[in-house]
Formats: structure tokens, C-alpha cells, sequence
């Protein structure tokens, strides 16, 4: 085996201005969205000493040991879900979550957190999402705010965690707490939509054909 490395000339985020700070973060929110709904190959630990900003102006990743792979049906959800969170469609938002394998088919609720789960409902999932997602701050514009959400949830519906859900919050997480060094305001949906919907209006599976054909078409 032979390892190829490459010199890049460029400066980490202490060492930029408020003005390229956001620029590089701006730039690595879409890589990284990019990645995660069009190529399906994402840098799963971009955190500040893994991108710079070239002396040429162009974002570059570093250390690329933690890779994190996609599959189109994951994709697809993940854009789904982005739409929904800035759309405020909490309804559509536990489609999403089904759709990851985030959370099962049937969904399970238990009522006292020591009991046993039973069936939950989608739009009782939903109700409480909502109630929750509106009273939270940054509840439409803070991944973790999200995060925190699901965490609290969590005791009471049943979630699951594949690797791979594991490695985008990461990610997120990551990418968010740098963005708020720079922009307090930063609402990384909003910079993640162009895109969610990008892919959404390119499906590459029978289930997001349907939808986008749906969403498009009305019977005369």
C-alpha cells in the first residue's frame, strides 16, 4: 500500500477574520451536505483542525479516517428531513425519521419509562415534536437544538442508532459549534436546503419518484 499525502496552504479557523470564518463555514456546510444527499460519501469528523481555508480561496478537508457511506434511500430521507424541519412539518419531519431507520416500523411508545413499549402513533410522535421543536431555542435553526430534542424523547419513544446516524449528528454537531463561533445567527438548515431540495427534484428510488411525482402532478 502507498500513502499519498498533499501539502495545502491555507489557515485554520483561529486564524481568520469574522468575514472568512463564515465564509469557510458556509463553504463546509454545503460540502458536507453536499456529500451527505447527492455523493453519499461524507467527512464524518470535520471538526476545526480537520478544514482550512486555502491561500486560493478553496475549502479543503484534512484527515480522511472517518468516512461515513450513504445509501440512496438514506439520502433521499435525510433531504426529506431538512425540508421538513424549516417547513415546520413535524408530521412529515417522523416520515423522515422512519424512512433513516431512525425510528421503527411500528413506531413504540411507553407512557412511564420504566414500562414496557406498545404501539405509538405517527402524529402523536408528531404533536409532541412539535410542542417540543416550537418551545426549545433555535428549534428551527440549531441541529442541536434538535438533538436535544430527540435525546429527551428518547425515554419514552423507542429510536434506534445504525453507525451511520451516529456519525452524521456528529457531524453536524461539529460543523454547528464551529458556525457559531462565527454567526451566533447561523441557521444550518437554511444553508443545508438548496441542496435537500436539489436532490428531492433528482430521486433516485421508487419511493422519492412517487413523492416528487405527487408533489408536481394533480389529477385533471
Amino acid at each position: 500500500r502507498v500513502l499519498v499525502t498533499e501539502w495545502v496552504a491555507g489557515r485554520h479557523l483561529s486564524d481568520l477574520s469574522r468575514e472568512e470564518g463564515t465564509r469557510m463555514t458556509n463553504m463546509a456546510v454545503d460540502a458536507v451536505t453536499a456529500s451527505l444527499v447527492l455523493t453519499g460519501f461524507v467527512h464524518a469528523d470535520p471538526h476545526e483542525g480537520n478544514i482550512m481555508l486555502g491561500d486560493d480561496g478553496r475549502l479543503y478537508f484534512l484527515d480522511f479516517g472517518l468516512m461515513s457511506e450513504v445509501r440512496a434511500e438514506i439520502m433521499e430521507a435525510f433531504a426529506y428531513g431538512i425540508q421538513c424541519v424549516l417547513n415546520k412539518d413535524w408530521r412529515g419531519l417522523v416520515t423522515a425519521f422512519v424512512q433513516t431507520g431512525f425510528v421503527g416500523t411500528p413506531i413504540e411508545y411507553r407512557e412511564d419509562t420504566t414500562g414496557e413499549f406498545g404501539s405509538g402513533s405517527p402524529e402523536a410522535m408528531a404533536a409532541e415534536l412539535e410542542e417540543r421543536m416550537e418551545s426549545v431555542p433555535g428549534g428551527t435553526s440549531r441541529f442541536g437544538a434538535l438533538s436535544t430534542v430527540l435525546f429527551d424523547m428518547g425515554n419514552q419513544w423507542r429510536m434506534y442508532t445504525p453507525p451511520y446516524i451516529i456519525l452524521l449528528i456528529r457531524t453536524f454537531l461539529t460543523l454547528e459549534g464551529i458556525a457559531g463561533q462565527v454567526d451566533p445567527d447561523f441557521n444550518i438548515y437554511e444553508v443545508a436546503l438548496p441542496w435537500a431540495v436539489q436532490r428531492a427534484l433528482s430521486p433516485s428510488t421508487p419511493t422519492a419518484r412517487r413523492t416528487l411525482r405527487s408533489s408536481v402532478l394533480t389529477e385533471a
